[in-house]
């Protein structure tokens, strides 16, 4: 009985392995990700091929190549594009205020003349842009900050300005945040009534098959492994 069971799971190992992934992804989550694709690897021996870029660029590959198995993104964006027709839940996004050479005691301190230059992802393309122009309207900062704000592509783009030190202060994710910790003055969450926290999934294209390997990956997720880096990343 133990050896037949055995070899059904090496069978199912073996069959999953032999049937890679490509995995398309938001900017913003390349960190746990990456670990999560590492484990998923170790765990099943199939080899994820990953794929980030901004929302836009992920939308188009899906359309366009006809070859992503899976895509990690904002619920809300990818339902209104219609490619997609299950989603499994990772976690709500966190808005983070991060600061590049000193830290502010308040996000209201970006109004003072001192902070120059405010960076963001571009609110037209990225999840979390448009979650920093929810805040600074619903904060009334905007008024004061406009002429301050940088728009750069994504939320890695604001985190390597931040580390460069060529910005004040910038608007990025709790995952990137806590990626770049050791490297800049500090960071502080955005409450969250002041914005619409994104519901980070994993979707799946209505016009790709679902394969073996897809739906062990979906699966892989609910693990407490998977679980476990995605906390670790404030998801």
């Amino acid at each position: 009985m133990r050896l037949t069971t055995f070899i059904a799971l090496l069978f199912l190992s073996l069959s999953v392995s032999a049937d890679p992934l490509l995995i398309a992804a938001g900017a913003g989550y390349k960190k746990p990700l990456v670990e999560i694709y590492a484990a998923f690897d170790r765990s099943t021996g199939t080899k994820v091929e990953a794929a980030f870029g901004n929302m836009q660029q992920v939308m188009a590959q899906t359309r366009d190549s006809g070859r992503i198995d899976l895509v990690v993104g904002e619920r809300g964006f990818l339902e209104k594009t219609g490619l997609f027709e299950r989603y499994v839940p990772l976690g709500a996004g966190r808005l983070v205020l991060a600061y590049s050479n000193k830290a502010l005691s308040d996000y209201r301190q970006l109004t003072d003349p001192a902070v120059e230059r405010i960076a963001l992802p571009d609110p037209k393309k990225a999840v979390y842009g448009k979650a920093a122009i929810q805040f600074l309207e619903r904060s009334e900062l905007m008024p004061e900050v406009k002429d301050k704000l940088m728009i750069l592509a994504t939320v890695p783009q604001v985190s390597a300005y931040l580390i460069a030190g060529t910005i004040d202060a910038g608007f990025i994710n709790m995952t990137d945040a806590i990626g770049i910790k050791d490297r800049i003055a500090g960071f502080e969450a955005v409450p969250v009534d002041l914005y619409d926290p994104p519901r980070i999934v994993l979707a799946f294209p209505k016009d790709r098959p679902v394969s073996e390997s897809a739906k062990a990956f979906a699966a892989f997720l609910g693990s407490d492994q998977a679980k476990g880096i995605l906390t670790k990343y404030g998801l």
